[in-house]
């Protein structure tokens, strides 16, 4: 019983080792503000339902979605953070991503049994959504346990071609 107390905050922390931004900029929107913009002007009971999702009266708003198209223009535009004790939606733009994640739970085995472009393709979709895939590999740490390594930054238009 003791042993599983003690266990079980190590199986739920989360395995990112590194996830280190360049960031140019951080854009603040308050959620009603949010729901407001995304057709919802007439949302008085807001919700936080996950990291990503915010529920706008019954309707769900992906936050990342959101700052998509609130910041097309922006070529660095990267992910959406929710601050739930802020109540608002920040929208992070940078030029260089450097991600590490540690391959430990049954439930990595999804991402961490494919390429290193495929997983580190998936994370871009969460993290780096503008910016390019420079370096992707699976590597062992010091304990031998697999790591998966990510990078990403914008590249100059004619290195984009070579891709």
């Amino acid at each position: 019983m003791i042993f599983t107390i003690i266990l079980i905050p190590f199986l739920a922390f989360a395995h990112v080792i590194q996830d280190d931004v360049t960031v140019t900029e951080k854009t603040r929107y308050s959620l009603k503000s949010v729901c407001s913009k995304s057709g919802h002007p007439d949302s008085p009971l807001i919700e936080l339902i996950s990291g990503t999702t915010i529920d706008c009266m019954g309707r769900q708003i992906d936050a990342a979605d959101f700052c998509d198209r609130e910041h097309a223009a922006d070529p660095f535009y990267l992910r959406a953070v929710l601050n739930a004790d802020r109540q608002e939606v920040i929208c992070v733009s940078g030029k260089k991503v450097l991600f590490r994640y540690l391959c430990v739970k049954l439930t990595d085995r999804a991402l961490c049994s494919r390429s290193a472009d495929y997983a580190c393709g998936y994370i871009k979709g969460k993290l780096a959504r503008r910016l390019d895939l420079v370096h992707a590999a699976f590597l062992k740490n010091e304990k031998g346990i697999q790591q998966l390594n990510c990078f990403f930054e914008s590249l100059p238009a004619p290195e984009k071609v070579g891709l």
